[in-house]
């Protein structure tokens, strides 16, 4: 699943390649988990023209005339810039005349959605130091599943969240309310943020999929870090964590 970096990689991507480009002409392929009908999508976007293309937690946001649309790609969703004949799986699509964006997903969980509500929880990248140690000051769970919960901080996945932990040394199941916050906070604000960079020039047209080639622990294929630490694999239900013996775990 795309996390926060990928995402912010395809909205500036997107940006460049759709802004001020009419669509002309819309369908929605798979009505699945889709609130709104293809008649209201396509009233609404329609003969208008691409403003402007943002992330918001692990959703893009195109704004389309008045009106925004929502993209969630969930675990297996992509997005594709295609000329001619349409991808596999396709979801829902916007045609722009030469090319076509789709968004695709062989598990049909992926969805477009019409105007999105705001969301009153904070972003990874937007929270503020003060505001991100209150959050966890209330929190009595493991400090991994606080990161991943996009009800208290918008934007990480699994994979971002073991990186995060392991620069700052924190066992990912130390206590949230008992670590150190401002450590962690430049941790993530760190990680986060060399990883769009990182994505960035190293795949400067991305619109679509994941980069994690320069990960440090969350190496599903690898046994060691490159300092040589043994990786540990912890596994919760679904859910994998990766990190090291000598990261501290707080209780």
């Amino acid at each position: 699943m795309p996390e926060l970096p990928d995402l912010a990689v395809m909205a500036k991507n997107l940006q460049k390649r759709l802004e001020g480009k009419t669509v002309q002409s819309l369908e929605l392929h798979v009505t699945k988990k889709t609130v709104a009908t293809e008649k209201e999508f396509f009233e609404a976007l329609v003969s208008h023209k691409v403003k402007s293309v943002t992330r918001e937690g692990k959703e893009l946001r195109i704004a389309i005339g008045e009106n925004r649309l929502g993209l969630h790609l969930m675990l297996h969703g992509e997005l594709k810039l295609v000329e001619g004949d349409p991808p596999k799986f396709p979801i829902f699509h916007l045609n722009f005349g030469k090319e076509s964006l789709y968004l695709t997903d062989f598990q049909n969980q992926a969805r477009p959605i019409l105007n999105p509500e705001e969301s009153g929880v904070p972003d990874a990248l937007a929270i503020s130091a003060r505001e991100f140690s209150g959050l966890l000051g209330k929190k009595k769970g493991d400090i991994k599943a606080v990161l991943l919960d996009q009800k208290s901080i918008r934007g990480i996945g699994n994979a971002y969240a073991d990186e995060i932990l392991y620069d700052a040394g924190i066992s990912p199941h130390s206590l949230a309310s008992k670590v150190p916050a401002d450590q962690l906070f430049e941790s993530m604000a760190r990680v986060l943020k060399g990883a769009i960079d990182h994505i960035s020039k190293a795949d400067p047209d991305r619109v679509t999929g994941e980069n994690r080639d320069f990960m440090k622990v969350h190496l599903p294929k690898i046994k060691e870090t490159a300092k040589g630490e043994v990786i540990i694999v912890d596994k919760k239900g679904s859910r994998k964590s990766y990190y090291v013996e000598n990261q501290k775990e707080y209780k």
